[in-house]
């Protein structure tokens, strides 16, 4: 199944030109984004196992590739017409499972890993039963605003959390967790969205 494709946003398309620039040419068709979202999930133990033994720069190395991959599959997608109803599912439970995965090895005894971690395992759930009732209705529906810029305040913390643990400097470790916090209620406003628009507009029956 395919999912259709809708009139983007003039940022998504200025987002996906900048991609299409940089990173596209570097990647032959036969590439597809599902490649890249499979990728980054096989990644996620790579960088804990990098973690575990300390190699520590190339575990950030790691990270920045599996997090770049997800900013280029997506826009791949819709410049080459591959979205599918596989890379709409899997492409945000991949993201989930490796923030959720680092932020366990780096930062679990601050509350609001431990808050964040909860939040996630929720939202897997939640994806996963919207995805069930999505998939038998063959409806897709693309992730929130809300959701896309929490990934990126997410990401963004979470680097500097593995820069902080490297050169252990406390500043930056602060700025990581104001940035968690910040995540944290975009998360609440993404998950808020996402169940008003299924009750607002639920899926059709199949």
């Amino acid at each position: 199944m395919t999912a259709s494709t809708h009139s983007q946003p003039a940022a998504q398309k200025f987002l996906d030109g900048i991609v299409r620039v940089i990173f596209l040419w570097a990647f032959p068709t036969w590439i597809r984004p599902n490649h890249l979202t499979i990728a980054r999930l096989i990644l996620i133990p790579v960088i804990l196992v990098l973690l575990h033994f300390d190699h520590s720069w190339w575990a950030l190395a790691t990270f920045i590739v599996a997090m770049s991959t997800d900013f280029i599959d997506g826009a791949m997608a819709r410049i080459r017409d591959q979205i599918t109803i596989f890379g709409i599912y899997m492409d945000p439970i991949a993201d989930k499972l490796l923030v959720a995965a680092v932020l366990a090895w780096v930062g679990y005894e601050y509350l609001v890993v431990q808050i964040i971690l909860a939040f996630v395992v929720l939202e897997l759930i939640l994806t996963a039963v919207g995805a069930g009732i999505l998939l038998r209705a063959k409806e897709a529906r693309a992730s929130n605003v809300f959701g896309k810029i929490k990934m990126i305040v997410q990401s963004v913390a979470l680097l500097l959390f593995l820069i902080a643990a490297i050169l252990d400097l406390e500043t930056l470790t602060t700025i990581s967790l104001y940035l968690l916090w910040f995540a944290l209620a975009l998360a609440v406003l993404s998950g808020g969205k996402q169940i008003y628009d299924l009750v607002r507009r639920p899926p059709a029956k199949a």
